[in-house]
């Protein structure tokens, strides 16, 4: 299992903040994203981490990984 953890606008998209998906082969952390988050691709900007660690949305996810993802917001 993978513990994706939202915040923001992935979380309203999403409707949860929180969830576990089971990890069937080798994904990375954008395809399993999303599955999960509508609209995934429309947020150019992100912010995600894995297990604690600043990460890139085409790192490979392994099985007990934590990842959490929030929007970056930009304005003036």
């Amino acid at each position: 299992m993978v513990r994706i953890r939202l915040m923001g606008a992935f979380a309203h998209l999403a409707k949860t903040r929180e969830l576990e998906v089971k990890l069937e082969g080798q994904k990375t952390v954008d395809e399993i994203l999303r599955e999960v988050i509508p609209r995934y691709d429309e947020f150019h900007d992100k912010i995600i981490f894995i297990n604690g660690k600043p990460a890139k949305g085409t790192a490979v996810v392994e099985e007990g990984d934590e990842i959490k993802i929030m929007p970056v917001l930009s304005g003036g």
